[in-house]
């Protein structure tokens, strides 16, 4: 794995933000070669979308940052504070708020008051509102693995994960409830749950062990079978069975700072194996022996992901 200069092409959304973000500091660097700028005005001529980010970033990095000259290195760390800064500006109220909430790259397991236990994955934010009617969990952020226990009380209370999309009921005693920008998704691993959506809340559905169910705002999937490895994450392992490249990825940002970058000639390469997801260079290495890809660090918080050159 080499350490070097990278490049990319045009991004959206959040992504394109990041693009915006390294041509900064690229253009704020003396020693940018001559091609490196062609690239960078023919990425800023793709869309007048690019433009308008680059001068936002732009903007806001020189009216935090001192006039005098930088040196690569210092321009890269005050870039990665200050997006590192703004990420956390961005963070939901409720999720500061939150009585349980984990950092990224951390997993933590919690008792709770009835002898049940949640594991918090990576960036997870939850509330626990527990009553005499209920047992009640709400999901802000990210994923939680579920091993309830029977309730003891008198009148035994039902144990409910509430999140954004829906809710999920313990009928028995160990199960997964994720949330993303995709929507929730709810994995049986013993017993059962009943899941309903907010989309059809007169709607339940009974997932066995093995199950699992996908849905949102606006629908409910059909019932799925279940990802044996599902809850690997729990003890800080990624298991990929022929998964793209590009989907690997996405799962190991959720452990680390920065920002993993690959190449659209990368994305749809398949990578059977497991990762730890708490030892990036132990990754980093498992996956440059695995793929025909080269690996490019030049800070810590920075990986790019290229096909390796023939």
């Amino acid at each position: 794995m080499r350490k070097n200069g990278v490049q990319n092409g045009s991004m959206d959304g959040k992504l394109l933000n990041e693009q915006a973000a390294y041509w900064v500091v690229q253009m704020t660097d003396t020693s940018t070669t001559h091609e490196q700028r062609e690239t960078f005005e023919q990425w800023l001529a793709q869309s007048p979308a690019h433009r308008q980010v680059f001068e936002q970033v732009s903007s806001l990095w020189n009216g935090v940052t001192p006039s005098q000259p930088k040196s690569p290195t210092q321009t890269y760390a005050q870039l990665g504070v200050l997006l590192l800064l703004g990420s956390l500006c961005w963070l939901p109220f409720s999720e500061w708020l939150a009585d349980e909430r984990t950092a990224t790259g951390e997993i933590r397991r919690i008792e709770l008051a009835d002898g049940s236990h949640v594991t918090l994955d990576s960036n997870s934010a939850i509330d626990i509102a527990f009553d005499k009617q209920q047992r009640r969990i709400i999901l802000h952020s990210g994923r939680l693995l579920a091993e309830v226990t029977v309730d003891d009380s008198f009148s035994p209370r039902p144990f409910i994960i509430e999140n954004r999309d829906g809710t999920a009921q313990a009928l028995g005693t160990r199960y997964s409830v994720e949330q993303s920008s995709r929507g929730s998704r709810v994995t049986v691993m013993e017993s059962r749950v009943a899941t309903a959506s907010y989309a059809k809340p007169g709607e339940r559905v009974t997932l066995e062990a093995g199950q699992s169910i996908q849905f949102d705002s606006k629908r409910i999937y059909p019932v799925e079978i279940a990802d044996t490895h599902a809850t690997s994450w729990a003890q800080a392992q990624l298991v990929f069975e022929n998964v793209p490249l590009e989907n690997v990825i996405t799962e190991l940002a959720r452990y680390h700072k920065g920002w993993l970058k690959i190449d659209s000639q990368t994305e749809q390469m398949l990578f059977t194996g497991v990762l730890p997801s708490n030892d990036l260079p132990a990754v980093l290495e498992i996956l440059e022996n695995a793929l025909p890809i080269n690996i490019q660090q030049p800070f810590d918080w920075l990986v790019w992901i290229r096909k390796r050159p023939v």
